[in-house]
């Protein structure tokens, strides 16, 4: 009886740290939303957004895929090969992406009526 609730308690914890990373995962999607579309960090957030989901993408449409014979064959070695060939632009991609950092035209100040 003790394994199981061993057991037990790991899947809770388990279960506990997706949806705390899911949370975070969320938090920073919302954050990195409303950067300007020239910073860095949300290039490389949008990029990476893309690559997860045709990993994900890519999942879900195997299940339906794997019965049809012929397609599964074609479909098991063409994935993998994008998907391996995605991941890789991104890394190839992901440092110079970070180092390219054009600066942001200063706006004018305004001059108020008074002066000032």
């Amino acid at each position: 009886m003790g394994l199981l609730s061993a057991v037990a308690e790991i899947i809770r914890d388990l279960l506990i740290f997706v949806v705390a990373m899911t949370a975070l995962l969320i938090a920073l999607i919302v954050i990195v939303s409303r950067m300007p579309n020239d910073n860095p960090l949300k290039r490389l957030l949008t990029a990476l957004s893309y690559r997860i989901g045709a990993t994900v993408a890519a999942g879900a449409v195997a299940i339906p895929i794997e019965p049809i014979p012929g397609i599964d064959v074609v479909y098991d070695f063409a994935v993998p090969i994008a998907l391996i060939w995605s991941w890789f632009t991104f890394f190839r991609d992901a440092h110079p992406m970070m180092r390219d950092v054009t600066p942001r035209p200063q706006r004018p100040r305004q001059i108020e009526p008074d002066g000032r």
